[in-house]
């Protein structure tokens, strides 16, 4: 019977630490997300400038 103790005892936990998994997840917390537009060119990789290279575009 000890064994079964045991093995109700390591659910609970589990159990528990999932129910609050959840509520940390299902939080609602806002996102600080803008419409503004942010840089993201490279200017250099490793030291070395990234001048004159090949233009690539992206689209949404």
């Amino acid at each position: 019977m000890k064994n079964d103790r045991t093995l109700k005892i390591i659910l609970t936990v589990i159990a528990i630490s999932l129910v609050m998994i959840v509520i940390e997840l299902a939080s609602f917390t806002p996102v600080n997300a803008s419409n503004s537009v942010i840089d993201v060119n490279i200017r250099q990789v490793g030291g070395s400038s990234v001048f004159r290279s090949i233009p690539v575009q992206i689209n949404k």
